[in-house]
């Protein structure tokens, strides 16, 4: 399915330049044409999915000011017992319209509300999507409209060898709830990173900057899977991610990171140093 799911990638990055430099008068009909139907065939075949049922919550903000750097967040809120499967986030009109793809261990947690948030680039006007697949194999859909355009080909305003000065850096951290009764705590992943996705311009040289972006992040909690995340170019410059995760023993993370060059890096929330 990856291979068939890559392949429509690149044929919808080809209709999507195409539409970009075509002529004016074709534009509004390629913005109408819904995507999805193919996106959901390659993705999840034949199988159902459930909409907007309130197992899963998208949020998108109502005014975005960058369409480089979009917050969304996912959530699952406390009434949905089952665990988690595994999490796929699209952007319909996107080169990539896929974002991620989430698979969840054990680590993972049940109770409680569980949730996801990162950071994504909007190419077009598009519909965002989030679906939930939980352990009975059940599909799940929230969807929001995204109103934002040219974050994914935004001209390069700094320096691309800036850009990559300490790349691979990842800070990690914990957040222990409110309650200590509570079985779910935050975690944060910062990964310095420009994620070039071989579509923007070095505005010194005019000349694109080759792909280069985070493929890969697995999270790990005493030992245990959270999750892998398997990304792509639609994840913005210096990937952030908000996750939440069961409460363990120790509650360290542990994060290792590749990259599309096959850069490895890492980082942990254990004290670094001392005695």
């Amino acid at each position: 399915m990856t291979h068939a799911f890559n392949t429509l990638s690149r044929t919808i990055c080809g209709v999507v330049l195409a539409a970009s430099i075509g002529a004016s008068a074709t534009a509004p009909a390629y913005a109408e044409e819904d995507i999805w139907p193919i996106l959901r065939e390659q993705a999840f075949g034949d199988r159902q999915i459930a909409e907007e049922d309130g197992a899963v919550v998208l949020e998108t903000p109502q005014k975005i000011e960058d369409a480089a750097i979009v917050p969304i967040t996912v959530r699952i809120p406390p009434h949905v017992k089952d665990k988690v499967k595994s999490l796929s986030i699209f952007i319909d009109k996107n080169p990539d319209p896929k974002v991620a793809t989430l698979t969840f261990g054990p680590a993972a947690g049940t109770g409680g509300e569980r949730s996801f948030a990162t950071r994504v680039r909007v190419d077009n006007f598009s519909h965002a999507r989030a679906v939930l697949e939980l352990e009975d194999g059940s599909l799940h859909m929230a969807t929001k409209f995204l109103s934002a355009a040219g974050g994914c080909a935004a001209m390069q305003a700094k320096d691309p060898d800036a850009d990559t000065a300490g790349m691979g850096k990842t800070i990690v951290r914990t957040f222990p709830p409110a309650l200590s009764s509570n079985p779910i705590w935050g975690g944060q992943v910062m990964i310095k990173h420009p994620n070039h996705n071989g579509m923007q311009l070095d505005i010194n040289t005019a000349k694109f900057i080759p792909a280069r972006y985070v493929k890969e992040v697995t999270v790990e909690r005493d030992g245990e899977l959270v999750f892998k995340l398997d990304g792509t170019f639609s994840i913005s410059t210096n990937p952030n991610f908000r996750f939440t995760f069961a409460k363990g023993d120790n509650n360290e993370l542990d994060v290792s990171v590749v990259d599309t060059d096959g850069e490895t890096f890492s980082g942990t929330s254990k004290p670094q140093g001392g005695s």
